[in-house]
């Protein structure tokens, strides 16, 4: 029962009145009724799709589970037109939110046409990528860091950076810098390759135990140590089916990022200041 709990407790899922309180959208009323509101059609399809969300629910369950996101749906549609009534539609801030959540669900609708037809990766491609990145599958390793943050000041960030480059353990480096008068805290993280940028695992794989890396931020000093590294492989069998996810997302990002790079062309596009097109979007 606490599947059902947690759906009764969803009154209010997402409050988008895109067309709800319009009587005379003849898209919305020719759907299949689950409800109808003073009129308006609570589509069968978003019941569906709502009770779907859940997952499996109990045996015998499922007619209950569907009538509970009815109700919230149809409190949602009446608290709608009680704001339509009140005008409060009409209102900037409700305009603008109505006028995003529009954008999105247009823009998402558009995307999965774009990329509708974006084939798998054939087996050639995923044993290409598999082989092209050892590290992080065929030398995979798991990394055991520390992230200190030292409370630096302009006078003493200099000697904190030295001492983190002399190496050693991050007791005896949390030491040295309070002994510096330099407060440290921080936390122990165990990171795969892949959960770490790039260039960041490019550095950890050529450092030993108990080197750091170090950046400013803030007037801060925060220090990353490297405490140990531990070979874990990953078999093309067990990598399979995580490249395969991946090489298509990579497809429909391409996809997604040409399409939209001829329709940006083609429109016209006007800024008011002290809004302009960001310096990384000119040159893609």
């Amino acid at each position: 029962m606490s599947r059902l709990n947690g759906l009764a407790g969803c009154a209010l899922l997402s409050l988008l009145v895109l067309a709800g309180c319009n009587a005379d959208n003849k898209s919305a009323n020719d759907l299949k009724p689950a409800a109808l509101v003073n009129g308006q059609v609570i589509a069968a399809d978003q019941i569906q799709s709502e009770t779907a969300k859940l997952g499996q629910g109990p045996d015998g369950q499922a007619q209950t589970m569907a009538n509970l996101a009815l109700k919230n749906i149809v409190d949602q549609e009446l608290l709608a037109q009680e704001a339509v009534k009140a005008k409060l539609n009409e209102k900037p801030d409700i305009q603008w939110k109505l006028d995003a959540a529009r954008r999105q669900i247009l823009a998402q609708a558009e995307i999965e046409t774009m990329t509708r037809d974006v084939a798998a990766p054939a087996q050639a491609e995923i044993k290409a990528y598999y082989d092209s990145h050892p590290e992080l599958f065929s030398q995979h390793k798991i990394y055991q860091l520390a992230y200190l943050v030292a409370n630096t000041t302009a006078g003493n960030i200099a000697k904190a950076r030295e001492l983190a480059q002399k190496g050693g353990t991050v007791q005896a480096l949390a030491a040295a810098l309070q002994a510096q008068g330099i407060t440290v805290g921080g936390q122990r993280v165990v990171k795969g390759a892949e959960e770490l940028p790039k260039d960041a695992l490019d550095r950890f794989a050529a450092m030993k135990a108990g080197q750091s890396l170090t950046l400013d931020q803030g007037g801060k000093l925060n220090i990353i140590v490297l405490e140990g590294v531990q070979e874990r492989p990953i078999s093309l069998e067990q990598a399979i089916q995580t490249i395969g996810v991946y090489l298509i997302n990579d497809k429909k990002r391409q996809q997604i990022d040409g399409q939209l790079n001829k329709i940006r062309t083609a429109a016209k596009i006007e800024y008011r200041a002290p809004y302009s097109m960001p310096e990384a979007a000119k040159v893609r």
